[in-house]
């Protein structure tokens, strides 16, 4: 009789399968409710040897970032937002929308550990979201106070303007992902990012910014 072999995993395969198991449990239950002794028992080892891959909980919620393609992913974003020799300001916020929406509708793990780390005020899981946020954010700013300089906006704090914008698109992404609200899941990510944007710029143009596109 064949005798089977555990096949004995590699220390970046352990640690992977740590992440992967975190990221089902923060996101089942919360940040604070799981314990690293939770960890363990899912994945099927110690607390100590889970604590050798990641000494403190910011390192897992950075890999878990990682892991998700919150960040490396960005990076096409950024190209388009920073780099493009010419856009209009309405095409590329459609863009941005998009990707946003995408992201979360193919990895809604990613939208419920925001979700848990806004609702439960964990410090280390709110610092690495907003950090990775941010980029967004500091972009749409940057913009809004470009048209407002410009006349083509009206004049208000631009990063608080920013935020409700960001607030807006994750809250959309909420009702198409989280609460599955048919309502708001009859429109592709485009076209539901078309009409967000389009409300959003509707409510800061100034009447010499209302026709036409911004640049």
């Amino acid at each position: 009789m064949t005798k089977s072999v555990r096949h004995k995993l590699s220390a970046a395969e352990r640690r992977s399968l740590i992440v992967h198991k975190a990221i089902e449990l923060f996101a089942q239950q919360g940040f604070r409710a799981t314990r690293v002794k939770d960890i363990a028992e899912r994945v099927g080892t110690s607390d100590a040897l889970v604590f050798q891959h990641f000494p403190t909980k910011r390192d897992l919620y950075d890999a878990i970032l990682d892991e998700l393609c919150a960040r490396r992913h960005f990076t096409e974003v950024e190209q388009l937002l920073y780099y493009a020799p010419e856009y209009d300001v309405e095409d590329v916020l459609q863009r941005l929308s998009t990707w946003v929406m995408e992201q979360t509708e193919a990895e809604p793990a990613w939208l419920r550990l925001t979700l848990y780390a806004a609702l439960e005020q964990d410090d280390g899981a709110a610092d690495l979201i907003d950090e990775h946020f941010q980029r967004i954010i500091d972009y749409v700013a940057y913009e809004v106070a470009e048209g407002q300089h410009s006349g083509k906006f009206k004049a208000g704090d631009a990063r608080l303007l920013a935020r409700d914008f960001f607030a807006g698109l994750l809250g959309l992404s909420v009702m198409r992902t989280v609460a599955r609200d048919p309502r708001y899941r009859l429109d592709p990510p485009r076209a539901a990012a078309t009409v967000h944007v389009a409300t959003f710029l509707r409510g800061i143009r100034t009447h010499e910014g209302e026709s036409g596109n911004e640049v």
